[in-house]
């Protein structure tokens, strides 16, 4: 598979077309979230993307970005750019998931995190497909240095 070529466009999807339309949704924004994608074909699929970053970064190259060699604007892609036919992005968590009526619960980014004490709100996904990328986080905080 391969990244389908911007210039290609989006075909004008048919009303009965869009109502036979699967809705997958990508928790997440890494290396596998990122490789489906760049490959999924938006007209036949309604790609939604949940992560609470808005970005992919090549990691390979961080070391580089710490030498001055490379910028660090080089290695990262937005998700947008990816594949600009992703129907939605949203900026938050997974903290649920209901197998049997095929929804995620999701808690959203809260911008004002750091203003005022307050649970930031939630809301309910449906979904054909579901795809957790989400990765993972090293927790070196125990780590000396």
């Amino acid at each position: 598979m391969r990244r389908i070529p911007y210039e290609n466009g989006s075909v004008k999807i048919t009303p009965e077309e869009e109502e036979t339309r699967k809705t997958v949704v990508v928790l997440g924004s890494g290396w596998g979230a990122h490789a489906l994608m760049k490959v999924a074909n938006c007209n036949k699929l309604r790609i939604i993307v949940v992560s609470p970053s808005n970005h992919f970064v090549f990691t390979p190259m961080l070391a580089s970005a710490a030498t001055g060699t490379v910028e660090y604007r080089s290695m990262t892609e937005a998700v947008r750019s990816a594949n600009g036919m992703i129907e939605e992005y949203i900026e938050g968590k997974a903290v649920g998931v209901d197998v049997e009526k095929r929804t995620v619960r999701i808690k959203l980014n809260s911008l004002l995190d750091k203003y005022r004490e307050c649970e930031p709100p939630e809301m309910e996904l449906e979904y054909d497909t579901l795809v957790c990328a989400v990765g993972c986080k090293v927790d070196d905080k125990n780590v000396p240095g």
